[in-house]
């Protein structure tokens, strides 16, 4: 039986993007990720012994790599689909493919995500942390999540009765996932997904509710845009944010015009709510 070889890169969380940059393309066959307590780990498989050596002493320059594996050829997408489980994102709404149905208690919820590599599912902790900070913003109509990625968060928005939801997302490739999981999830709201920036909003757009789960480099810039986006008494739920940054993104926010009002921590990530 043909065989691929494969070696597993130790990076720090949210840092796959960057990895996967650096990666020598030649001969790559596919990756998949766990998380492991605070760092991540990226299986890289590629379809020949040399090639995978290339890669590997590439990496080695920046990572932690581990040794070269030889593996038998499979069906890399059904033992992608095996690292994943259900999981229960804010205290009453569970996460995970339609093919894998949760075990629900009577009141739960259940967000039906299709998995794709490069979109969330809801098992990081920024995702739960942005899902508990909507959780916790009740009877509130209209919600803005910008980078909404697959969606996850407008769904969670709908559970907590929000109306009218609003996602934006630049990533072209998103398009198609947002589509399998509009059909699968929306029930009684307005849901909209648009492939682009904040800047594809009608002019005159307004919302109650902003959230954003992205990094602080992405984020910070985007901050005087969505002042401008929310009404007079309109909140942000921040997420994406490193705990050692939280002082600096404060700041930040406070320069344009906001107050920090409630936060959530969950191991080295932080997350806010914001008024203006």
């Amino acid at each position: 039986m043909e065989q691929h070889c494969s070696f597993d890169v130790f990076i720090k969380a949210d840092d796959t993007e960057n990895l996967l940059t650096d990666c020598i393309l030649d001969g790559f066959s596919g990756y998949w990720e766990v998380q492991e307590g605070e760092k991540t780990k990226i299986n890289l498989c590629y379809s020949s012994e040399d090639f995978a050596n290339d890669a590997r002493n590439q990496l080695l320059k920046n990572y932690d790599v581990s040794q070269l594996q030889k593996i038998e050829n499979r069906d890399w997408n059904e033992e992608w689909k095996k690292t994943i489980s259900p999981v229960k994102i804010s205290g009453k709404i569970w996460v995970s493919p339609k093919w894998l149905e949760p075990k629900m208690k009577d009141g739960e919820s259940w967000i039906k995500i299709e998995p794709r590599m490069a979109f969330g599912t809801g098992h990081h902790e920024t995702t739960r942390i942005a899902a508990k900070l909507i959780e916790q913003s009740l009877g509130r109509k209209s919600l803005l999540d910008i980078g909404t990625g697959s969606g996850v968060l407008a769904f969670v928005a709908q559970i907590c009765n929000y109306k009218s939801i609003t996602g934006v997302e630049i990533d072209e490739d998103c398009r198609i996932n947002l589509a399998e999981n509009l059909e699968d999830n929306c029930s009684h709201a307005d849901i909209r997904f648009i492939i682009g920036g904040i800047d594809k909003l009608e002019s005159l757009a307004k919302f109650d509710t902003v959230v954003m789960n992205m990094i602080s480099s992405q984020s910070i810039p985007l901050l005087r845009n969505i002042y401008t986006l929310l009404q007079k008494d309109g909140i942000l739920l921040w997420s994406g944010i490193l705990l050692e940054e939280k002082e600096k993104v404060i700041k930040e926010a406070q320069n344009v015009g906001f107050e920090l009002q409630s936060e959530i921590i969950e191991n080295e990530w932080w997350g806010g709510k914001f008024i203006v």
